[in-house]
């Protein structure tokens, strides 16, 4: 029960701006170096799908760092720290929110998350979510693994609603978008807001995803590909996280310690 799950991390936004769902730059490094102090090693899909297969070989410290939606913050401050400290994570993107355009950064303003939504909605996504190449940039450099959100981002809505029809174009359309834009299989799908049931998830799987990630806690042990539970990052210093990282990564402990959370 010890070191048989491997701990996944949730972040949306590495931006100086509040703490909804976001993580100050200064901190997510100090995060980092905590992280490659302690010798944990970052993951790509690839290999959290090789791992949960193959136990045996899953490295005591490892862990999969995922980011939601792919907002402009994340390349102009997750990506060069990432670089830095030669770690690696997985950005989960909603194709329609992406643009062509090619814009710089140099005078990049940082919004909070509300204040980022109203914009990605608008024509001027560009201002607030990561152009396709700034998303070629991150992956061709290693660093981050392109991976699904969907089309639309609407998939709430649309489970909410069981309009299940538009809910397999959605998911067949944002998995098709980034296999041509990326020429390589897209297995991996993180619900946004969380939201997901027992039809979307068969959905999920028969458009051709084997990963599907929720915004639950817990361990993640073998054999839990369909439900793939993460752990929101606070905008805490780095031992904050380094002391949840062994926590989960434990089955046992990380039902102990939620048992004792709620």
């Amino acid at each position: 029960m010890f070191n048989n799950s491997i701990p996944v991390m949730m972040y949306h936004h590495i931006a100086p701006t509040d703490k909804s769902i976001n993580v100050f730059p200064e901190l997510f490094e100090d995060q980092l170096r905590v992280m490659s102090t302690r010798g944990w090693k970052t993951i790509s899909c690839d290999e959290f799908l090789y791992f949960n297969h193959n136990r045996n070989d899953k490295p005591k410290k490892c862990v999969l760092l995922t980011f939601d939606d792919g907002f402009a913050d994340n390349y102009v401050f997750a990506y060069p720290l990432l670089k830095k400290y030669g770690m690696k994570a997985v950005q989960f993107i909603a194709t329609d929110l992406i643009d062509d355009s090619d814009i710089s950064r140099e005078s990049f303003t940082a919004l909070t998350h509300s204040e980022a939504w109203k914009v990605a909605n608008t024509h001027e996504r560009s201002t607030v979510m990561c152009t396709w190449k700034e998303l070629h940039e991150m992956e061709e450099e290693g660093v981050f693994d392109i991976q699904s959100h969907g089309s639309s981002h609407k998939t709430p809505d649309l489970i909410q609603s069981g309009n299940y029809t538009a809910l397999r174009e959605d998911l067949s359309k944002g998995k098709a978008v980034l296999e041509k834009r990326f020429s390589k299989k897209i297995e991996h799908f993180a619900w946004p807001r969380g939201i997901h049931d027992e039809e979307s998830r068969n959905i999920a799987v028969e458009t051709g995803y084997k990963a599907l990630y929720t915004t639950d806690r817990g361990a993640n042990t073998s054999g839990n590909l369909e439900w793939i539970n993460r752990l929101p990052v606070k905008c805490r210093k780095g031992k904050w996280l380094g002391n949840k990282l062994p926590i989960y990564s434990s089955s046992l402990l990380t039902k102990i310690y939620l048992g004792i959370r709620t």
